[in-house]
């Protein structure tokens, strides 16, 4: 991905709609979250099952954003300077290499 998916997704990130998508994924969540827990208090394996699935789905599309943004910042295929460490930046000051 390049700088300006970064910007994008940042921005997303930071939309006032995307904070309104969280929040209905969050209400979704704790209904899996009801539907788990009636399911192992019944003993119903497969149902039990079925919800944890759902869960693991639910988690891995949420937190995609997320781990697209910590990817790109490990890969460095960022230029953005606020999102350089504070030891780098007083590395950059004193002049000293990394």
């Amino acid at each position: 991905m390049s700088n300006s998916d970064y910007f994008d997704l940042t921005q997303l990130k930071n939309s006032a709609g995307y904070q309104k998508l969280l929040a209905l994924w969050a209400h979704e969540y704790a209904a899996l979250m009801m539907g788990l827990q009636k399911a192992a208090a019944k003993g119903q394996e497969s149902a039990w099952r079925y919800y944890a699935g759902q869960l693991k789905g639910a988690d891995l599309i949420t937190g995609q954003l997320e781990r697209a943004l910590l990817q790109m910042e490990k890969e460095g295929e960022t230029n953005n300077p606020g999102t350089d460490s504070i030891e780098e930046l007083l590395n950059e000051v004193r002049g000293e290499k990394k």
